[in-house]
Order: structure tokens, then C-alpha cells, then sequence
């Protein structure tokens, strides 16, 4: 099983030797350099990968992101303020741990889901529920070993997205900082395919490339 990322046509394609090749609507990063101050757009860097593990991913580079998707949440109304679960079962708060106030995250989620309260859950970590990771085979062994590393590029849907999908809205793609922007349900229906199992083998094609 092979997959193949054509990024001049937004297209992903799982090819698995069984059945006729199957393409997704995908979206990576501009072809050149952009100028977003937080971080600069870049293009889905072109080479042959190994996918390496999927996770909720999270991160301190974007603050959205700090906290991970799916993180259970308890509004505090009374002391303004929105309070998040730690992975030690303990509550702490939004606000002062990321500088985030509650009524930012009810119109994060009034702009997403179109109703005015502070949600049971994280959704809006900028990476999706599920990150799908992959790293440079530099040895030839399929393994993260030695000096290999996570590619700082990966699969993931967006918080949009997630939203457009859930309320039954059309799926308005963009492009990405460098990663990969995946439909939600073409992300689910990749994963039932074993497109993700790790070790599979994954091309970031150049933009001029087609798929034919």
C-alpha cells in the first residue's frame, strides 16, 4: 500500500495493489513561501516518507493548540472562567494557563457550531481530533531510528472543517501552513482503509506533478 500526495492538484491518492486507485481531496501548502507573521506558510515539502504514528496532537506554537482536541471542559460562569481536565484527572484553568477567556471560546465555538455556550469538549485545537505523522527513512530500515525525526508536516482535518462536517455544511478546503488538510470523512474513511498504518509508504510529490 502506497500513498501519493500531488500537491499542484490537491489530490491524495492510496494506491494498495487490490483495487483501482482511490484519490481524496487534499490540501498542503502554498507553492511558495507565504508571510503569515505567527508562522510563514511553506510548501508540502516533496520526498518519500514512511508514515509513523497517529496521535491528538498539540502544541505550544499556536495557542488554540495547547490544549488537545477532545479535551473535556466545565464552564465556571460564576468566576468567569472555562476549566479544562488534566491528563491526571485534575481541573485547572483556561485562563490562566493559556491566556484564553471564556467568552473567547463561546464565539470560537458560536463562529463553528452557531450556538452561543462554552462546549463539553476542546474543539478547537487547530490540528484536528487525530494527527497522522511521518518521518524521512534516512538508513532504509522502516524504522524511526538513529537520526530519523516526526516531520513537522502532517495529515490532519481543522477545526472548520470539523464543524462543516458535523452541522451538515459544504466542506470548504484551504490551504495549510505546510501540512496536509484532509475532509473529516475521507480523513475516517482513510484510516478504515489501513492508509495510515505505520510503515506505510507515503510521496509528496513536486507541484508541477500529476496524477494520471
Amino acid at each position: 500500500m502506497e500513498l501519493h500526495f500531488y500537491p499542484g492538484q490537491k489530490l491524495l491518492v492510496l494506491l494498495d495493489g487490490n483495487t483501482k486507485a482511490r484519490s481524496y481531496e487534499a490540501w498542503g501548502g502554498p507553492a511558495s513561501i507565504g508571510n503569515d507573521p505567527r508562522m510563514a506558510e511553506e510548501p508540502t515539502w516533496p520526498g518519500h516518507y514512511v508514515i509513523a504514528e497517529s496521535h491528538a496532537y498539540r502544541t505550544n506554537t499556536w495557542q488554540l493548540s495547547r490544549i488537545k482536541w477532545g479535551t473535556p471542559l466545565k464552564d465556571k460562569p460564576d468566576i468567569n472562567d472555562v476549566w479544562y481536565q488534566l491528563t491526571n484527572g485534575n481541573w485547572a484553568s483556561i485562563k490562566n494557563d493559556h491566556q484564553i477567556e471564556r467568552q473567547q471560546i463561546i464565539n470560537l465555538y458560536y463562529d463553528l457550531y452557531n450556538l452561543r455556550k462554552v462546549p463539553s469538549v476542546w474543539v478547537f485545537n487547530d490540528f484536528g481530533p487525530i494527527a497522522i505523522r511521518w518521518y524521512k527513512d534516512l538508513n532504509g530500515n522502516r524504522r524511526m531510528d538513529g537520526s530519523e525525526r516526526l516531520s513537522g508536516q502532517m495529515f490532519h482535518t481543522t477545526p472548520d472543517n470539523e464543524a462543516q462536517q458535523s452541522t451538515g455544511k459544504p466542506i470548504i478546503m484551504t490551504f495549510s501552513h505546510g501540512c496536509i488538510h484532509l475532509k473529516p470523512n475521507e480523513k475516517d474513511l482513510l484510516i478504515t482503509a489501513g492508509a495510515f498504518k505505520p510503515g506505510t509508504t507515503f510521496i509528496v510529490h513536486k507541484y508541477h506533478e500529476t496524477f494520471k
